[in-house]
């Protein structure tokens, strides 16, 4: 098409004015439709990328990745209108498509519900403290307090003026979070003293690597393995539920001996304690103890 174009431009420059007026432009278009252009009509033709025409432009690209962040940024043309942003695992997206029909709804929707949070908001005033203008780098925490390893998330971004309406086509980034590497790390547990609504016990590890420890309901426990889940699926579990729940996930996290205490909320119940590696997911295999509850 540019060679097409090209062409055009030299012969408006290179022929009569006789022939400008009898000679017409075709643009065979990719919907199979024309457009015809007399040449006399034409002044000069000229290439501009639609970055050029004034209007909003939108790319994202991911600048760092782990099993549990992502850094990414969305690179804006201009700075004075607004976009909206948002991240969230593909498989919630696609889910979020088919109940909602399309993105707006869903962001609509979500905009409403969190106006409630707010003394006599609207859901536009929501959409009006979540637009962002110009070039911004994000952090993935910013929305989700921790991402789960080897899962595919998406992001998705678009202009939006004061009324809610789009003024871009929608952009989508897709990543894939990484496996988490392995560590050589190896625990032992021990000294373990049951209190009412807590245990405490020691974890001696073998290097000074990250390692997360929980008490769990051995039921629970028992109901995965039984569904064919390995102990370091189920660890990773329980990391999961606990990276986006728990805002106090990280001091679940150590390094080197401690003595650890954790809370029970089942009297007379079976427990496991389970230690594992962890580095943005699980890292080792688990070592594990049981105790029972007190009444």
């Amino acid at each position: 098409m540019r060679k097409i174009l090209l062409s055009a431009m030299l012969l408006i420059s290179s022929t009569s004015i006789f022939a400008q007026e009898t000679t017409q432009l075709v643009l065979h278009m990719k919907d199979k439709t024309e457009t015809v252009i007399s040449l006399s009509e034409l002044d000069s033709i000229t290439f501009r990328t639609p970055a050029d025409d004034g209007k909003l432009s939108l790319t994202c690209t991911i600048d760092e990745l782990t099993p549990s962040h992502a850094t990414y940024t969305i690179h804006a043309n201009q700075s004075n209108d607004a976009y909206y942003q948002f991240l969230m695992s593909e498989s919630t997206y696609n889910a979020m498509i088919e109940q909602y029909g399309n993105l707006q709804n869903h962001d609509q929707a979500w905009w409403t519900e969190l106006s409630k949070y707010y003394e006599n908001a609207t859901w536009e005033d929501v959409m009006h403290m979540q637009m962002v203008y110009g070039t911004k780098t994000f952090q993935s925490e910013e929305i989700i307090r921790s991402l789960e390893p080897q899962t595919n998330y998406v992001i998705y971004y678009y202009g939006i003026d004061d009324n809610g309406n789009m003024t871009t086509e929608i952009g989508t980034k897709k990543f894939t979070t990484p496996k988490p590497g392995e560590s050589a790390n190896t625990f032992t547990i021990s000294d373990i003293e049951v209190s009412y609504g807590s245990v405490s016990f020691n974890v001696t590890p073998t290097n000074n690597d990250r390692y997360f420890a929980s008490a769990q309901n051995v039921k629970m426990v028992n109901d995965r393995l039984a569904a064919g889940k390995t102990m370091r699926e189920i660890a990773q579990e329980v990391i999961n539920v606990q990276a986006t729940y728990n805002p106090d996930f990280e001091d679940m996290i150590y390094t080197g001996e401690q003595r650890i205490e954790c809370g029970c909320s089942l009297e007379d119940t079976d427990y496991i304690i389970m230690v594992c590696g962890y580095d943005g997911g699980v890292t080792t295999d688990v070592t594990t103890a049981n105790f029972h509850t007190l009444k």
